[in-house]
């Protein structure tokens, strides 16, 4: 088995981002067919001025492509997107974690619940039947 290169971190505009996520869930038409390019992206609040200047960069990153008369994203782009959403979503569990422990004081089953439903170690049915034994 070999081992793949490793995934680049990007620094991509917020406009970028939200180009990758809408890819993410299917293809646009082309930017050619100005109308329903326009009306693709419009369905996602998404300026179709500022996605066709960010595609010379896109494509050239291998993030998206052109293909069959669609705007898609590539393997890269997908890895990239999906990669950005798993770290947000980490970012965001560690952010409640700290804000349970902040008020553990107040509220300590309660707490302990949000930190083990944060790393995983329980679900919502096991935190709220621990909760309920404890109280």
């Amino acid at each position: 088995m070999h081992s793949a290169a490793p995934l680049p971190h990007l620094d991509l505009t917020e406009a970028q981002w939200r180009l990758l996520a809408r890819l993410a869930e299917g293809s646009v038409p082309d930017p050619s067919d100005r109308s329903a390019f326009v009306e693709a992206l419009a369905l996602d609040g998404l300026d179709a001025d500022l996605a066709r200047d960010d595609l010379p960069t896109l494509r050239w990153m291998k993030l998206v492509d052109l293909a069959d008369g669609s705007l898609a994203l590539t393997d890269l782009g997908a890895a990239v997107h999906f990669r950005a959403l798993y770290e947000s979503s980490q970012e965001r569990l560690a952010e409640i974690a700290c804000l349970a422990d902040m008020r553990e004081a107040v509220a300590p089953h309660f707490a302990r619940a949000v930190r083990r439903m944060a790393d995983g170690s329980c679900s919502l049915p096991e935190a709220l039947a621990g909760m309920d034994e404890c109280d």
